[in-house]
């Protein structure tokens, strides 16, 4: 206990070192600025060195400061995880996920009944969100993302599987335009797309006209209505493939990118947590017939 600095100290220095401002934290915590400033300098003396700088009438953390900053703000956030956990009745665990927006939307949240059904003391709270995240500020204790960005080292990294993609279309579609050009459906989020299905397929489709759409959602619900052929991750797709209403023609290829979930503790500490990953794991892998 020797080695801990002052604890309450901590609260001041975590709100300042967020909003940069000790008029900010000051507002956040309903204190004085002299307060926060105070706190600040308490740490410092126990520490032997600043933590703060100004340059430019800005407030920046130090390097040790940064340090400090980012295991307080890891402490803080479990203890307040912990402090919801036990304060929520018994028969319910909370477990926030954050989930790519079209895989939550097309796979994940038609699917979600099945895992509470066989988990019904996890209370799942989605959210859906896309690239980096902030697990600490976002209080998320599990994002499922594509690995096509880089994320801090901290983070536990738990692989799903890779994807696999290929094109997409109504199977009226298919039948009229197999043996002719077809139209492109592209996606504002997700540009590359195409271009990952070039870079692991040798099939060429001939195309004469291309259309775009804002969301990668978007498209794919375009593709089931005829509008024309989209790339298709495979398990957004999987059942509408099912149901008759999309047609694979060329098949699935697998890309370099792999879904991932990311967490700040790690699955195996967690039995909620570990539970939901072995399960999108599990689901994930089924086949598409």
């Amino acid at each position: 206990m020797k080695s801990l600095p002052p604890l309450k100290p901590l609260i001041s220095f975590r709100s300042a070192a967020r909003n940069k401002s000790f008029t900010k934290a000051a507002h956040e915590l309903n204190l004085t600025q002299g307060a926060i400033s105070r706190a600040v300098k308490q740490l410092e003396e126990f520490f032997g060195f600043e933590l703060f700088e100004r340059r430019n009438r800005g407030l920046f953390l130090t390097g040790k400061g940064k340090q400090l900053a980012e295991g307080v703000e890891e402490a803080l956030v479990r203890l307040e995880r912990v402090s919801e956990a036990i304060r929520l009745p018994e028969t319910k665990r909370r477990l926030s996920v954050s989930c790519e927006p079209s895989l939550a939307m097309r796979w994940l949240m038609p699917k979600l009944e099945t895992f509470l059904a066989s988990n019904p003391h996890t209370d799942i709270h989605l959210s859906t969100g896309g690239g980096p995240i902030d697990l600490s500020a976002e209080g998320v204790h599990l994002a499922i993302r594509r690995s096509d960005f880089a994320w801090p080292p901290h983070y536990h990294c738990t692989p799903l599987g890779r994807e696999r993609i290929g094109p997409v279309c109504s199977p009226e579609y298919w039948a009229q335009h197999k043996n002719g050009p077809k139209q492109r459906l592209h996606t504002r989020t997700r540009p590359e797309a195409w271009s990952d299905w070039d870079s692991v397929s040798t099939i060429r489709i001939d195309f004469n006209s291309e259309k775009y759409f804002d969301h990668f959602y978007f498209s794919l619900q375009a593709a089931t209505t005829g509008f024309g052929m989209a790339i298709g991750p495979e398990p957004m797709v999987r059942d509408d493939i099912k149901q008759g209403l999309l047609v694979a023609p060329y098949g699935f290829e697998t890309t370099r990118i792999e879904y991932v979930t990311l967490s700040l503790d790690r699955p195996g500490t967690d039995n909620d947590m570990n539970a939901f990953i072995n399960w999108l794991k599990a689901e994930l892998s089924l086949p598409t017939h």
